[in-house]
This record gives structure tokens, sequence and C-alpha cells, in this order.
């Protein structure tokens, strides 16, 4: 459970690998860096939760092409190696417009749901909620949830990876974004936290995606 605001560099990396032709453009380095912070900056500051400069945003895309554009260069091999990946099907996607206020209350509610076992992730915005769970755990949830009239979205499912600590955590990224780009699998939603990488994905390319990271974790 998380309610750790996204910094810049992380609201860019997860805006343009949602974007399979924005991350396309900036991986053959043919989008003016510029023109593409301008594309993103509102949908950066709703991730982090504050101004941003258009500078700063500039910055890290520069950043995060260069890092797109080194993984496809040098094609490393094994750079997962030793991490967990986990997959789970029948995954929603359950999304609660709400302020600070009431997400103190229901995160308090998620939290208890987590301790007796249920599946769920939670993310946190500056005014809403985005719940990864499954079709089972949400019958439950719903017991709580209802009165906020979530928004609720189907078809997914989570890819998650746990990294080994002591690697470039920013690399490994790359890598992932790069690998499920050239073999067709886009990214609906992505979340990063310094040890793991939480990834959404449309069900249908959940074994592609599977074999795809696994292929680099042996």
């Amino acid at each position: 459970m998380s309610g750790r605001r996204s910094t810049v560099q992380e609201a860019v990396r997860v805006i343009i690998t949602r974007n399979p032709y924005l991350y396309r453009g900036l991986r053959m380095q043919v989008i003016n860096y510029s023109a593409a912070a301008r594309y993103i900056h509102t949908d950066v500051e709703s991730l982090a939760g504050d101004q941003v400069d258009p500078n700063t945003i500039v910055t890290a895309i520069m950043r995060f092409s260069k890092e797109a554009t080194r993984t496809r260069q040098t094609e490393p091999k094994g750079a997962l190696h030793g991490s967990r990946l986990n997959l789970v099907t029948d995954v929603k996607d359950l999304t609660l417009n709400v302020e600070r206020r009431e997400q103190t209350e229901i995160m308090g509610k998620l939290l208890e749901h987590q301790r007796q076992g249920l599946y769920l992730r939670v993310h946190q915005f500056p005014g809403s909620l985005k719940i990864i769970t499954t079709s089972d755990a949400m019958t439950q949830l719903m017991g709580d949830l209802w009165q906020y009239q979530p928004t609720v979205y189907e078809g997914f499912a989570e890819l998650n990876i746990k990294i080994v600590q002591g690697e470039e955590r920013y690399d490994q990224i790359a890598l992932i974004t790069d690998l499920l780009f050239r073999n067709g699998v886009h990214m609906v939603d992505a979340f990063y936290s310094p040890d793991e990488v939480s990834l959404i994905i449309h069900e249908e390319d959940a074994s592609k995606a599977f074999e795809v990271i696994r292929s680099q974790i042996r």
C-alpha cells in the first residue's frame, strides 16, 4: 500500500511508457524534448501532486531518452538476474475520485482488508485513489467503497517485479520498458518503488509479457 507521490522523473517515465507513440519517438530520438514537455506537463503535475517547472520536465525526458537509447544500443542480457517475478490475472482497477480527507478514512479500511489477506494495492494521488485488485477481492471491497462511486476498469493483469538491490534501478526499468515495447506489449499503467516495479497490462498480453521478462531473470 503506497501513499507516496511520484517524483517528476517517475511521473515522466510512467506517462511516456503509457504512450507507445511518444515512447517510440523518444527512443528513435525524433521528438523535440521541449515540445514533449509541454505535451505532458499537465499529466506530470497531476502525478507529482504539485506545480512543476517545464525545464525540470525537459531534463527528466532527456534522462529517460538516454536510458532508452542506451538500452537499445547495448541490449544488456540478464540485467534482471535474481529478481522475482509474479503475475496476477483477472485484475481490476477501481478509481475513486476523493480528496485527501476522505482518502485517510478509506486507506484505514483498505489496510484492514489487506491484513485479512485480500489482494489489493493502493496508489494515492492528490485527487484520487487507484486500487488494483482481483474480482474475488473486489466483491468484499465494494461493501466499503460503493458510496464513493468507484469507476471500475477490467480486463487487466498485473506483472510485479521485485528488483535485486544494488543494481542500477533506472537501467533495469528502461530494459523492462524496451523489452515489452519491442514484443508488442504496451503498458496500461506502471508504478515504481525503490525495490519493486508493478506493471498493469492487458490480460491478453499477460503470458507474452511474463515470458519476455522471465528471459532476463534466468
